[in-house]
Formats: structure tokens, sequence, C-alpha cells
């Protein structure tokens, strides 16, 4: 198809950015989000609010999710007022979403039977100065794949402008597989680095000495310097992937791990530390947080270090 019509469903945390690219490729786009508000903001330069996602498939040849959780995947795709509701035969879904492989392979298998290719692709970034939100502004994901190569074929167009490199990890299921096995591993790099900053605190360190150290040690990662350190240090916790989604995407962890039969009880202790963050209200905090909540239930500030609440 020489040019393919574009559409977009979710114009959330990523999906904003993921709107703000394909508008400089690919405008005119069609757009649906639960916020009209949202919607509004892309309206101005090029993007086509829809009423519904079935909406957005009836004018779409590609049409691409951001949505939170794997219910809302099966509700804008199977749904009643849902994209196959709308798509024409030889139209294809790419799902961004992370979710859980079974999910996919259902969606996949959904789709293909009115004729409409499926491809997964969830998104994750190892860039320095690019993470989260920054990576889907700049377009510099790394872009895991699950789902035919035909459909890959396709896909490469609208993808390359999201993300700078793409994996193709095999058919539907795979890509989600891998996503939340480094979402799970991030997750608990977070807490781990949480525990090592409040007790640095609680011995008297200052936070810029605690990182600094560590960002020469062998404890220095990714998850440090670009995801843990930029928030401590600017003591913003609002924009990016929330505590919520992490939490979500650690439960999808521990039940593919139930599925296959493998212990993870760093795992369990994160889901249930992150569940318990988004019931005190942190939910839609960045994930990075955790700090601060382990912080807190130390009785320790990491801005004033030494302090110890009696």
């Amino acid at each position: 198809m020489a040019n393919p019509r574009y559409g977009l469903i979710g114009v959330g945390a990523l999906g904003q950015h993921f709107a703000s690219r394909l508008l400089e490729h690919f405008a005119p786009l069609s757009l649906y989000d639960v916020s009209p508000e949202r919607l509004r903001i892309h309206s101005a330069n090029g993007g086509v609010a829809k009423s519904s996602p079935a909406a957005v498939a009836r004018c779409s040849d590609i049409v691409l999710l951001s949505v939170p959780d794997p219910q809302a995947v099966e509700n804008v795709i199977g749904g009643a007022d849902g994209v196959l509701q709308g798509a024409s035969p030889g139209a294809l879904v790419i799902d961004t979403s992370s979710i859980d492989p079974a999910t996919s392979k259902r969606m996949f298998a959904t789709c293909r039977e009115q004729g409409v290719g499926y491809l997964e692709a969830p998104m994750t970034s190892a860039h320095p100065g690019s993470t989260g939100v920054e990576a889907a502004r700049l377009g510099t994901f790394t872009v895991l794949v699950g789902g035919g190569l035909e459909d890959l074929e396709r896909a490469k167009p609208v993808l390359e402008v999201l993300g700078n490199k793409l994996i193709h990890l095999g058919p539907a299921g795979s890509a989600s597989v891998m996503k939340l096995i480094s979402n799970q591993i991030t997750g608990i790099a977070f807490i781990a680095i949480a525990e090592g900053l409040a007790l640095a605190a609680a011995a008297g360190f200052s936070v810029q000495q605690t990182l600094d150290v560590l960002s020469q040690s062998c404890a220095r990662s990714y998850c440090l310097e670009e995801n843990v350190a930029p928030r401590v240090l600017s003591r913003d916790y609002e924009p990016g992937f929330s505590t919520s989604l992490m939490g979500k995407d650690h439960q999808l962890a521990a039940e593919l791990a139930e599925q296959l039969n493998i212990e993870m009880p760093l795992n369990r202790l994160a889901v249930e530390t992150y569940q318990r963050l988004t019931s005190e209200g942190r939910g839609r905090r960045h994930c990075t947080d955790v700090v601060n909540w382990v912080a807190e239930a130390a009785n320790v500030d990491l801005y004033a270090p030494g302090w110890r609440q009696q």
C-alpha cells in the first residue's frame, strides 16, 4: 500500500508524544482517546478526532494502540465499538501497550479471524538521556516486536518513527514476555536503590554524595543514572511511567511466572510494594517515587542526612 492511512488510539503519557511524531510524518492522523481534551491538543496539527476506536479504524489502514492494560486492549480491539467493528480486511493493528502474552496471542487470533493483521510492539529504552516520556518524544525507543514478518515489513515505516531499534522476537506474545521481564527487573532495581538511598541518608550521607559514589561503583546502572538520580535531584515525580502501571506489570510478570512454574520472590515483593504505593494515593506519580516511600517508611529524610524521626 503506497500511502497507508494511520490512526492512533490512546494519547496519554506516551501516546501524546506518539501522536506528535506521527503527525510530523503521516498527517492527517485519526485519533481517539477517552479524554476529549487530549484530542483537542492535536487537532491543530492535523489530528482528526474520532468518536470511537471503530471510527478510527474506518478511516485507517494501520491503527496503533497505546492503552494502559490488557482489559483496555481487549475493549479497544474487540469491544462493541472497537477497532474490529470498523476495520476493513487487510488492515493492521499495532499494539504498543504493555500487556500479558496471553492477551496478545488472543488479540492476534481475534484479528486474524476477521482478516486483520496484529502486531505487538511494546517499547523500552536504554539510551542515555532518553527514558520513558523523553524516549517517546524523541523517537528513541527500542521496539520489541511479536507477530508475522510480513506485518512487520508493513509496520516498519511507522515503528521507525517511534523507535530507533526494532527487535523481532517471534510470534505474538513473545514481545510481551520480554517487556514484562524488562520492567520486572527495572522495578526491583528501583526498590533496591531506594533502600540504599534510605540507608545512606540515615548514616549521614547527602543524597548527592550517595549518587556520586554509586555512579562510580559496581552499583552503577541505567536505572540509577537515567531514572532515579534525575528524579531525586529534581524532586520531580509527576510525569512519566506511573507507579500503578509498574505495579500492573509486576503483577502480570507474577502471573506469567506462576504459569511457567518459576519462583520469583523479589517480584512478589515488588508487586506488594507498588500496589501499596498505589493504594496510598501515589499511583499516578512516577514509579521512582518508591525512593520517597521507602525513606518515609524508614523515618529518614533523603534531603536531610542523619535526620531521623523519633
